[in-house]
């Protein structure tokens, strides 16, 4: 998955694949990547225009969605 860099405060880098639901963050300072599964391609689009990124992570994403972490590509 192509993932962009992002100006939000603890995410690196963020990409969606809309065919499969999939939602993909690097997370800073640890650089972990971690796969949402399912996630609407609504909920991308609030996440990534909402000016509270992070709170909106935690109250409608984090624990919401089946997530695993994934090994970056070498």
């Amino acid at each position: 998955m192509i993932r962009t860099r992002t100006m939000i405060p603890g995410i690196v880098s963020a990409g969606y694949d809309a065919l499969c639901a999939v939602m993909e963050l690097e997370f800073f300072p640890d650089g972990e990547i971690w796969q949402f599964y399912d996630v609407p391609e609504q909920i991308w689009y609030e996440w990534r225009s909402s000016k509270e990124a992070a709170v909106y992570f935690h109250l409608h994403i984090s624990g919401k969605y089946a997530a695993r972490r994934i090994l970056p590509e070498t």
